[in-house]
């Protein structure tokens, strides 16, 4: 690994995806003859080193574990354990070692399972550290344990293409970002096995682009699906992701808080609304961040999705008009293929950018809006990351609060990143009942340029240029 990840021979690589580490063995279960399989197969490689001594230690303050310090005393019970989990196969240890294998250590692979793709993964970490010292590494790995979610990602594994896994996909993302915490997480879109249809990709697609980690990829006996293929799915694509790369930001900061205190940048309902209990069976609808409510159509070929607001102040995000939760079943038609039901919560504010680009460098050339969604009280909070986006140790960053109350937005926090000449050019008011007389926007170097009130959507839109250097106030009079 060392060679491998050399700074100045080895590869050089942007990222790491590690397939089969569960560990994968395809000799079908009791496989009676292993090393016949590997021969025939070619496997494996020769070895580039000799196995550990027996007893070899791994695990720090770890005792030499043999078959008889286990409360399950036979082999037939590390194979069938008393608690069996609904493995999708018949046997717990078909297609992946055995579990009641040995190691050289003395371990039981019934006791270390996880831990195989949980070490390889976090090693191969380190290696890309050491390809790129000072920089961030991105590795998606297929099998994880706890802990890895601090260093490592993960996508959901080999679906299919079919309407059921689709829905899967998001009670998955959910446990691994928000119970697991492995916030970098996210499906095989549009599936891997089988073959997708139009109407499937052009959902999932929207769907997807609400993942923390979003990739189209199938397996090479399925049909293609790139999503340019359908007029329908290019789209829909197009539109989530510019979505998706107006709210980088907005995610981003997520992303450093839940490095930072464990608060999950994707969330079910009930995490929100705890006391509500008609919350706690909704796993067709998520939190993106805080305040981002995404409730995508999950049933084949249908353009309508009953979905569940808990009683708040919710905003449509394409039309910023309010919209009343009252703890009920709403019920959405006319959903086309390239929509995707969105709403933000009140309460929040959503600072994103002014519009999407094709690259995240050139994305962070373009300026902010700031959308303030106040509860029915009057009341938002917000906040704002930035920093280089690559480096591990940061020497400046900015780090903004948001607060909103009678009628006035405060920015306040630290500005040490340097943002060049990108500004705050927008601030939208949401739920603004009466037209504002007037503006005002307060701060080093930031000045007005007007605003307009909409009374369809009630919606104030200040136009300003404000430079992201310092605390700023926007104030409607």
């Amino acid at each position: 690994m060392q060679r491998f990840f050399n700074p100045k021979t080895g590869i050089d690589i942007d990222g790491l995806w590690i397939d089969m580490n569960e560990a994968a063995n395809f000799c079908d279960f009791p496989c009676a003859d292993p090393a016949g399989f590997a021969a025939t197969a070619g496997d494996p490689p020769a070895r580039p080193a000799a196995p550990p001594a027996n007893g070899t230690q791994i695990f720090q303050n770890q005792k030499r574990q043999t078959s008889s310090s286990n409360s399950t005393t036979s082999t037939e019970n590390l194979l069938n354990p008393p608690y069996a989990i609904h493995n999708a196969l018949d046997q717990l240890s078909e297609h992946t070692i055995r579990t009641d294998l040995i190691h050289a250590n003395g371990l039981k692979e019934y006791d270390t399972h996880n831990l195989y793709g949980f070490m390889m993964s976090m090693n191969s970490q380190k290696g890309m550290e050491l390809r790129r010292p000072g920089k961030r590494t991105l590795v998606i790995t297929r099998s994880t344990f706890v802990g890895a979610g601090a260093k490592v990602g993960k996508w959901l594994g080999d679906n299919l293409s079919t309407w059921d896994h689709y829905r899967w996909s998001i009670s998955g993302q959910l446990g691994m970002a928000s119970i697991y915490q492995i916030p970098m997480v996210g499906s095989d879109i549009c599936g891997f096995g089988g073959n997708t249809t139009e109407t499937l990709c052009a959902r999932w697609a929207m769907l997807g682009a609400f993942s923390p980690f979003m990739r189209n990829h199938n397996g090479d006996t399925s049909i293609s699906q790139e999503f340019y293929l359908w007029p329908t799915v290019a789209s829909a694509a197009k539109k989530a992701i510019g979505i998706r790369y107006q709210l980088l930001d907005y995610i981003y900061t997520h992303f450093h808080r839940q490095s930072k205190d464990g608060t999950p940048l994707l969330s079910p309902l009930w995490f929100h609304y705890p006391t509500d209990k008609n919350t706690y069976p909704v796993d067709l609808q998520f939190f993106y961040g805080d305040s981002v409510l995404v409730s995508p159509v999950t049933q084949e070929n249908s353009t309508s999705v009953d979905i569940y607001l808990p009683k708040d102040t919710f905003y449509d995000y394409f039309t910023l008009a309010p919209v009343q939760g009252s703890g009920s079943t709403v019920s959405l038609s006319n959903v086309s293929f390239t929509d995707i039901p969105l709403h933000i919560r009140g309460g929040g504010i959503v600072p994103m950018r002014v519009e999407s680009a094709m690259t995240t460098t050139a994305l962070r050339e373009k300026d902010f809006q700031i959308v303030v969604a106040p509860t029915a009280s009057g009341t938002a909070t917000g906040y704002l990351y930035i920093d280089d986006g690559v480096s591990l140790s940061q020497s400046k960053t900015t780090d903004i609060t948001f607060q909103y109350a009678k009628g006035t937005l405060k920015a306040s926090g630290k500005f040490s990143y340097n943002v060049g000449n990108v500004k705050v050019a927008k601030v939208v008011f949401l739920g603004v009942k009466s037209q504002p007389k007037g503006v005002s926007v307060s701060g080093s170097g930031a000045k007005s340029k007007g605003f307009k009130w909409d009374s369809a959507t009630k919606t104030v839109t200040v136009t300003a240029d404000i430079p992201l250097k310092g605390a700023f106030t926007v104030a409607l009079k």
